[in-house]
């Protein structure tokens, strides 16, 4: 019965490789399946089985990895170990906290509508499922590995790397899998998921406070300087980590870990039999603590298909749908800006923490860790070492942000008959349309304004020029500038969906391939692309004002000044595109569209 419960599930796939080869007879997935081909050949697969040093041809990039290094503390192995056995410790323990539903098996709604009824055991439908699971494992491993694979510091190559990352995701997966079949047995034997969420809390804090306490004196916290040192954290970690009881804990954390972290093929062979051990017992532990999954399981199915189809209706809420009512998030007057109701509306469709009080409370906690931390000189050197990821998450949210947040035209465009019947102008809708991507994206860009503004610090003295006065006038001058810049982000994508309506729908409604990702490769380098050229008269504007009005009248004054002159360009560059989207959105017909 196994044998042809795999057969099922490899014909699947089978068929589901056709499906996707049939879909490039079509010029425009061809187009963009050679686009996606091309960029993991470039970026992934030319580097596959090359040495170190091909990695490294540009000399910059190699004395930059080199230089890397040097900052690494002289045991970077363990403190590998000790961080991901620590990241990992947390996602364990949200596998015990969290759960609130009974267990239930990822099956599909056809899969549920030919096996249940099926003369099938139990137990054969619980291995069935948890090898598939295998296979998604395994695919997602291979896919981590094309990152994981160029980073030469960890050394490797790429099988041990797809195989490291494979024994992560499995313990994973099954851990998730045995923990909710144990809960679900608690729960039926009268324990309460607060009382056990308390208690697990209550072993772990426990757990770490006899560890820390076992410590010496002068090593139980990290003693940090002013300057920007890894060490003594590293050195705290690889100490908490290998000190009872909480290495006792972390140690079937660290031999999943190990093969990933192997630093060669011997090491790699000495880990795996350990690691694999315990992915062997995670199984069996699933396998005999499975109960009565099928009702879960047909629930699960259901909030699955729900949930995959207000993905594509543009939801991308975690959790689906909400089951009931919540607060607005504001009070909508009756009478004023049509484009604010647009704004209430889509809001609503949000996670629930997108909110003034929840931006307000996280303004709030970043000023008081920032201001704490400049305080203690003891813990000051941690600073930069905050504003470099804040600063690498500030990039990203503006480049790609406008790819995820997409309650604007992009979650309306199969109701577009329905918003060409309000009596409005094109541009209206599209204005009002776009607020809700541009009020999130905004408010994440001046949290991490607010940040950068407190934790940098002008260590080296070339950049004594950079006052007090002058970083306050740049960061107010970046906060204005943010929202026209988000918007012009906003607009590319916005763009895309109503000039190619038929390429829009058709990647939203159907599975991924590599034509899906190059459509979004195609999109995202035109968004760049447009986003450069609508900088390059805004920038040139505001640096020639810097340039000739420093010496007259300072460069705090002229920095705002130059900041005014760069709102007004950007601003018309919104008005313009808002305008000629919105007159492409009055000829839009979108059944035609899609029909052609």
């Amino acid at each position: 019965m196994l044998n042809a419960l795999l057969y099922l599930r490899f014909t699947s796939l089978k068929n589901w490789l056709i499906s996707r080869g049939r879909r490039l007879r079509q010029p425009k997935y061809l187009l963009s399946a050679i686009v996606g081909c091309a960029y993991f050949y470039f970026f992934f697969f030319r580097h596959l089985g090359r040495d170190a040093a091909h990695h490294g041809r540009n000399a910059a990039a190699t004395q930059a990895m080199n230089d890397l290094v040097e900052t690494l503390p002289a045991d970077w192995h363990a403190a590998l170990m000790a961080f991901g056995a620590f990241a990992l410790l947390v996602f364990l323990t949200l596998m015990w906290v969290v759960p609130a539903q009974r267990a239930a098996l990822g099956f599909t709604e056809a899969e549920i509508a030919f096996l249940f009824p099926a003369p099938i055991t139990r137990r054969a439908l619980v291995h069935f499922r948890l090898l598939s699971s295998q296979l998604r494992s395994l695919a997602g491993a291979t896919v981590m590995m094309l990152f994981s694979n160029r980073w030469s510091i960890l050394g490797g190559n790429a099988l041990t790397h797809t195989l490291g990352w494979w024994f992560i995701f499995s313990a994973l997966n099954l851990h998730f899998s045995g923990a909710n079949f144990t809960l679900t047995r608690l729960a039926d034997l009268g324990l309460s998921a607060w009382r056990r969420r308390a208690l697990v809390l209550f072993f772990i804090l426990v757990i770490i406070a006899m560890t820390i306490a076992r410590l010496p004196v002068d090593a139980r916290v990290p003693a940090m300087g002013n300057a920007m040192d890894l060490g003594p954290v590293t050195s705290w970690a690889i100490a908490l980590t290998t000190t009872a009881p909480l290495g006792w804990l972390l140690w079937p954390i660290k031999l999943v870990l190990a093969p990933f972290v192997a630093l060669g093929l011997r090491d790699f062979l000495v880990a795996f039999g350990p690691a694999f051990a315990i992915i062997t017992l995670h199984y069996l532990w699933v396998v005999r603590t499975a109960i009565a999954f099928e009702d879960a399981s047909v629930d699960y199915a259901q909030k699955r298909a729900a949930r995959i189809a207000a993905w594509r209706a543009g939801d991308r809420r975690m959790g689906g749908t909400p089951t009931r009512g919540r607060p607005a998030p504001f009070r909508l007057a009756s009478t004023g800006r049509p484009e604010v109701a647009f704004l209430w509306k889509n809001l609503l469709s949000t996670w629930q923490y997108f909110n003034l009080r929840v931006l307000l409370g996280g303004a709030a906690a970043i000023l008081a860790a920032c201001i704490w931390l400049n305080v203690r000189a003891d813990w000051r050197g941690f600073l930069p070492g905050i504003a470099v990821p804040v600063l690498i998450l500030a990039g990203y949210t503006l480049i790609v942000g406008p790819q995820f947040a997409r309650q604007d035209i992009r979650s309306d465009l199969v109701n577009a008959d329905i918003l060409k019947t309000y009596p409005l102008s094109g541009w209206q809708i599209l204005l009002g349309e776009l607020l809700t991507p541009v009020v999130i994206l905004t408010a994440i860009l001046w949290l991490a304004l607010l940040t950068l503004g407190l934790t940098f610090h002008a260590v080296d003295a070339r950049l004594d020029w950079l006052t007090a006065e002058l970083r306050v006038a740049i960061g107010l001058g970046l906060a204005v500038l943010v929202p026209p810049l988000v918007t012009l982000q906003l607009l590319v994508p916005n763009a895309a969906a109503l000039v190619f309506p038929g390429w829009f729908h058709l990647a939203r409604t159907r599975g991924g391939g590599p034509e899906v990702i190059g459509q979004r490769m195609i999109f995202f380098f035109a968004q760049l692309l447009t986003m450069a050229f609508a900088l390059l008269p805004a920038v040139g504007v505001g640096a020639l004002i810097v340039v000739i009005s420093s010496h007259f009248i300072g460069t705090t004054v002229a920095v705002t000044i130059a900041t005014l002159f760069v709102l007004a360009v950007l601003l018309a560059e919104v008005w313009c595109g808002v305008w000629l989207l919105g007159q492409r959105f009055e000829k839009l017909d979108l059944s035609s569209e899609l029909r052609g």
